[in-house]
C-alpha cells in the first residue's frame, strides 16, 4: 500500500513539474493597432500567431493575446492597411508589451469606408476647424436621434420638431436652421439632401442607430464639397464592413413604445469585406398622434480588387409612414398640456434609395484616380389637415361637441381669456379638410478626382489634389386639395411645377509642407443651370404655347478661393483660413428678377439675375494634445459676412438683399483626469459656443406679421412701440376703406394694426442697427463627464443653450398663437449606463439611458411663423436595450 502512495506521490510531482514548464513556456503578447496616417485606434484587427491561428483586437485596437515562448511570427492585417510582421526568435516567458504597433494605411483605401476608434473631438487630416463624434462616444449615448448628438458639437443649435430628428433641424453658426437648408447634408461624403440646390431640405435623415460617427466641417478644407458651403457639412459616417466574420443584434425598448431592432451580418474574407443591414425603428412621439415607423436596408461591399485598386459599392433604401404633423400649439395649450396634438389624421409616408460606387486606381507612384458615381430617388406624401385659430372660449361651438371630446377635452373647465388661442382643424360647410404635398426626386452625380504627391525629403512635400463633378436634379412639387373630409387620400391638383437642374463643378487643392509650415490653397468653381416649369397653368391656358411658355430659368457661376496656413509643434497645430462660401439660390427665390436693387417676380420671357448668397469666412485657431495625450481640444474664432442675402426664414425675405454679420468662439476640450495606465478612467469633455449676429444693411418685407399672426396687447404694443421709437427703420403700408394701401406718415396706433398689409424693415444705419438674426443663440454650452472601470461606464452630459430669437422682427414677446416671440434659454440632463461583458464567446453590452431625466419641457422653436406656433422638447425618454456580436 505503502508503495502504491509513493508511487501516486511521485506522478503528482512529475505532472505539476510538467505543468510548471508548460507555464513557463507562455508569454503574454499585449500591444494597441493605430493608423500611422492618423494616429488612430484600428478597431477588429485581424492577428495571427502560429500556425496561422486567428485573434481580433479590441474597438479601441487593444489585443492581449497567450502565446507559445520561443520562436514568434506575429503577422497583423486589417482591410485597407498593410501587413505588419513582427519576428523574434527566442520569445522569453512571461509578458511581453508592443506598445503602438502603426500600420500603413494602403494607397488604394478609401475614406469612405474609414472609421476612426478615436476620442479625439477633431479629425487631424482635416485642415481648418472640424469636430468628431467617435463611435465609443455614440455608443455611449445610444442616442435616439442623430439631433442629439449633434447637440454636443459647438457651433451647431439643434431646433426641436420632430422627436426623431428625421427632418432634421440644425444650425452652423448662425445659419437659418428650418430643415437645415444651409447646411450640407452628406453620408459617407454623399450628399442626403433631396435635392442640395433647388430644395435642399432635409426629410430623409439616417436612423441613428446604424451611424457610426459623425465629422462636422466649418474650415477652408470644407471647398472640397457644394453647393451650400456658406456655414458648415455634416458628414454621417456608417460603419465599414468588419475586419471579424460576425452576426451582431441590437434590441432597444423605452417609454412610449419607443423600440429598435437591428439585425447586420458582415465580415471580410480574401480582401473582400461586405456587411448587410437592417433596422427598424418605431415610436409613439412625445406628443399625441405622432407616432412614427422606419426601416432602412442597406448593404456595402469593399473590396481591394488588386494591389492598385480597390472597389466601394453600397446601395440603401428607407421607408418611413409617420403621423407627422406641421402644425403645432399655441401658448395657451402648451402650458395646460404640451402634449397635445389634435391633428390625427395627418400623414407623413417616404421612400429614398441611395447608390454608391467608388473606384481608386493607383496610376503611378504616389498618383491616384478615384471615380465615384452617387444616385437617389425621393419621394414623399404628406397628407396634413387643414387648420385655423379660433378663440380657446370658442372651440366647443366651432368644432362641435364630438370633436370637443374627442380631441379637445383638455380645455373642459379651464379659465381662458380674450386672447387665449387654440389651433383647430378648419370647418367649412359642416367638414374638415386636407391637403397633400407631394414630392419627388431624382439626383445623380458623377466625380473624378486626381491626386499626386511629391516628397522631397523629410524637410517638405507637396500634395495635389484636382476633382471635377458632373451633377444633376429633379424635383417635381405637387399640391393637392381636399375639402370632403380630414381623412381624404385623394384630391385636386393646385399646385403642380417640374424643377431641373444640371452643374458642372470642381476644385484644385494644392497642400505644401516645409517643417512645420504648411499651406494649402484651395479654388473651386461651380456652374449651374436650373428650370422651373408650372405644368398645372400650362394644362388649363387654352392660349398656352405649352411648357416653354410656362417655364422659367437661371444660371449662375461661382468662384470660390480658399487658403489655410498652419504651424504644427509636436502633436498641436496653430492654423487660418480664409475662404468664400456660398448658398445656392432655392426654390424660393431663385426665378426672380432683380431690378433696382429689388426682387420681383420676372415678366414673361424675363430670365432670373439672381445670385447666389455669397460668405467671406474667416477663421484662427489652435487644435492639438498635451499631457501626454491626456488633455486634447480645439478653440477657434471665426467671422463669416455674408451678402446676397436673401432667405431669412419662413415667410421672411430680403426684397432689398441683405449684408450680415456673424462672429463668434468656439471650444471643444476633452481631458481624461487619471493616468492613461490606470483602470479607472474619468474623462470631462466640455463645449462652449459664444456666437454675435448684426444685419448690416438690406430690406425686408414682412406681409404676414399682421395677417396671419393672431397677436395680443403684448405684441401689439411691442410693435408700436418698435414702429415709434425708430420711424426710419419701419415703413408701414396700411388699406383705407377702398383697399387702397398707401405708406403711413404718422405715429402708429393701435386702431392703425387692423389695417396693416405689409411692413419693411430698413436695416443699418440709419434704421434698424441693432437686429440680430434668428436661432442664434449668444451662448451654448455642453458638458460630458464618464467614468468607466474596465467593462463598466456611467456618463452623465448637460446642455444649455442660452435665449434666441425666433424671427428677425425680433419680438421678446410672445403671440397669442406661439409664431413670434423669444425663445427662452432652456437646457437639459442626460445619463447613460454600459456594461460590455462576454458569454459563451459572444460579446454583449447592456445599456441603460435617459434623456432630459429632470423632465423639464421648454420651448424648442417656432419653425412656422404664420402657420403654425410652439414646437416643445424636453420631455424625459428613459431606453435600456443590449447589443450582441456574434
Amino acid at each position: 500500500m505503502k508503495y502504491k502512495l509513493l508511487l501516486l506521490f511521485i506522478l503528482f510531482n512529475v505532472f505539476a513539474f510538467t505543468q510548471s514548464l508548460n507555464a513557463q513556456q507562455i508569454t503574454i503578447l499585449e500591444g494597441q493597432i493605430f493608423s500611422a496616417d492618423h494616429n488612430e485606434p484600428i478597431a477588429s484587427a485581424l492577428i495571427f500567431t502560429e500556425n496561422n491561428k486567428a485573434h481580433y483586437a479590441d474597438e479601441k485596437g487593444h489585443f492581449k493575446l497567450e502565446v507559445p515562448s520561443g520562436k514568434l511570427h506575429l503577422t497583423i492585417e486589417s482591410l485597407g492597411f498593410e501587413s505588419y510582421e513582427y519576428k523574434i526568435q527566442n520569445l522569453a516567458p512571461g509578458k511581453l508589451d508592443l506598445g503602438k504597433i502603426e500600420l500603413q494605411e494602403k494607397a488604394t483605401f478609401l475614406r469612405e469606408v474609414q472609421v476612426s476608434a478615436a476620442q479625439l473631438p477633431f479629425r487631424s487630416s482635416f485642415e481648418g476647424t472640424n469636430y468628431y463624434i467617435s463611435p465609443k462616444l455614440l455608443k455611449d449615448m445610444q442616442p435616439i436621434s442623430t439631433e442629439e448628438a449633434l447637440k454636443m458639437i459647438p457651433g451647431v443649435n439643434v431646433l426641436g420638431d420632430m422627436g426623431l430628428s428625421n427632418r432634421l433641424n440644425v444650425s452652423i453658426r448662425g445659419s437659418w436652421g428650418r430643415r437645415s437648408e444651409k447646411v450640407l447634408m452628406m453620408e459617407d461624403g454623399s450628399p442626403i439632401s433631396t435635392a442640395p440646390y433647388t430644395a435642399p431640405g432635409i426629410y430623409y435623415n439616417p436612423i441613428s442607430d446604424r451611424i457610426d460617427a459623425i465629422e462636422v466641417y466649418t474650415g477652408a478644407d470644407i471647398l472640397k464639397y457644394g453647393p451650400n458651403n456658406m456655414f458648415g457639412i455634416i458628414n454621417y459616417i456608417s460603419p465599414k464592413p468588419p475586419q471579424q466574420p460576425g452576426l451582431r443584434a441590437k434590441i432597444v425598448g423605452g417609454q412610449r413604445g419607443y423600440f429598435t431592432g437591428l439585425l447586420s451580418y458582415g465580415g471580410t474574407w480574401n480582401k473582400v469585406g461586405t456587411l448587410v443591414e437592417a433596422v427598424y425603428k418605431r415610436f409613439d412621439g412625445f406628443t399625441q398622434n405622432s407616432s412614427v415607423d422606419m426601416i432602412n436596408l442597406n448593404a456595402k461591399i469593399f473590396a481591394e480588387l488588386a494591389e492598385n485598386q480597390s472597389l466601394y459599392f453600397k446601395i440603401s433604401g428607407q421607408f418611413e409612414g409617420n403621423q407627422a404633423t406641421l402644425s403645432s400649439i399655441t401658448p395657451l395649450t402648451y402650458k395646460l398640456d404640451p402634449t397635445q396634438n389634435p391633428f390625427d389624421a395627418d400623414r407623413f409616408t417616404m421612400h429614398r434609395y441611395g447608390l454608391d460606387i467608388i473606384h481608386k486606381w493607383l496610376a503611378g507612384t504616389n498618383m491616384s484616380l478615384t471615380t465615384k458615381i452617387y444616385a437617389s430617388d425621393f419621394a414623399r406624401d404628406w397628407w396634413r389637415q387643414n387648420t385655423t385659430l379660433i378663440p380657446a372660449a370658442d372651440v366647443r361651438a366651432y368644432v362641435g361637441e364630438n370633436i370637443f371630446s374627442d380631441r379637445y377635452s383638455y380645455l373642459e373647465g379651464q379659465s381662458v381669456g380674450a386672447e387665449d388661442f387654440v389651433r383647430v382643424g378648419r370647418i367649412r360647410n359642416g367638414r374638415e379638410s386636407t391637403a397633400d404635398s407631394r414630392w419627388h426626386f431624382t439626383v445623380a452625380g458623377g466625380e473624378e478626382t486626381f491626386q499626386k504627391e511629391w516628397k522631397g525629403s523629410d524637410i517638405w512635400s507637396n500634395s495635389l489634389e484636382a476633382q471635377l463633378k458632373l451633377y444633376s436634379e429633379t424635383y417635381k412639387d405637387m399640391v393637392l386639395t381636399a375639402d370632403s373630409s380630414r381623412w381624404a387620400r385623394s384630391g385636386t391638383f393646385t399646385t403642380d411645377l417640374a424643377y431641373s437642374l444640371r452643374s458642372v463643378s470642381g476644385y484644385i487643392r494644392d497642400q505644401f509642407q516645409w517643417k512645420q509650415f504648411q499651406l494649402t490653397p484651395i479654388l473651386r468653381f461651380e456652374q449651374v443651370w436650373m428650370d422651373r416649369v408650372d405644368r398645372l397653368a400650362g394644362s388649363i391656358d387654352p392660349n398656352s404655347g405649352g411648357e416653354e411658355s410656362a417655364s422659367r430659368v437661371n444660371s449662375y457661376n461661382i468662384l470660390q478661393p480658399g487658403v489655410t496656413l498652419a504651424y504644427q509643434v509636436n502633436q498641436v497645430k496653430v492654423f487660418g483660413s480664409v475662404y468664400r462660401g456660398y448658398i445656392a439660390p432655392s426654390k424660393y427665390f431663385a426665378f426672380l428678377v432683380e431690378r433696382d436693387g429689388v426682387l420681383v417676380p420676372p415678366d414673361f420671357g424675363d430670365a432670373s439675375n439672381i445670385q447666389p448668397e455669397i460668405s467671406l469666412n474667416s477663421e484662427l485657431g489652435i487644435r492639438g494634445e498635451l499631457l501626454d495625450g491626456r488633455l486634447s481640444g480645439q478653440f477657434a474664432v471665426f467671422n463669416n459676412r455674408i451678402r446676397n442675402f436673401y432667405l431669412a426664414g419662413w415667410n421672411e425675405y430680403f426684397d432689398k438683399l441683405g449684408v450680415i454679420n456673424i462672429r463668434g468662439l468656439e471650444a471643444s476640450l476633452r481631458f481624461d483626469l487619471l493616468p492613461k495606465l490606470s483602470e479607472h478612467k474619468i474623462s470631462i469633455q466640455p463645449n462652449i459656443t459664444l456666437l454675435q449676429t448684426g444685419i448690416i444693411s438690406g430690406e425686408m418685407i414682412d406681409r404676414h406679421l399682421f395677417t396671419q399672426v393672431v397677436h395680443n396687447t403684448a405684441t401689439r404694443n411691442e410693435f408700436i412701440e418698435k414702429v415709434n421709437a425708430n420711424p426710419e427703420g419701419y415703413r408701414v403700408y396700411v388699406r383705407d376703406g377702398q383697399g387702397t394701401e398707401q405708406l403711413l406718415n404718422r405715429p402708429l396706433t393701435e386702431a392703425d394694426l387692423s389695417q396693416i398689409s405689409r411692413t419693411v424693415y430698413k436695416f443699418g444705419e440709419g434704421g434698424i442697427e441693432n437686429a440680430t438674426a434668428p436661432y442664434s443663440p449668444e451662448v451654448a454650452f455642453f458638458l460630458n463627464v464618464s467614468y468607466s472601470f474596465r467593462k463598466f461606464t456611467f456618463g452623465l452630459s448637460y446642455n444649455r443653450i442660452g435665449e434666441q430669437y425666433a424671427e428677425f422682427a425680433n419680438f421678446s414677446n410672445e403671440s397669442s398663437d406661439g409664431a413670434i416671440g423669444k425663445i427662452p434659454a432652456y437646457h437639459t440632463f442626460d445619463f447613460n449606463i454600459n456594461y460590455d461583458f462576454i458569454l459563451a464567446k459572444t460579446r454583449c453590452s447592456v445599456f441603460l439611458v435617459g434623456k432630459n431625466i429632470g423632465n423639464d419641457i421648454f420651448l424648442a422653436s417656432r419653425l412656422n411663423r404664420g402657420q403654425s406656433g410652439i414646437m416643445p422638447g424636453g420631455f424625459r425618454q428613459v431606453n435600456a436595450g443590449i447589443n450582441l456580436v456574434f
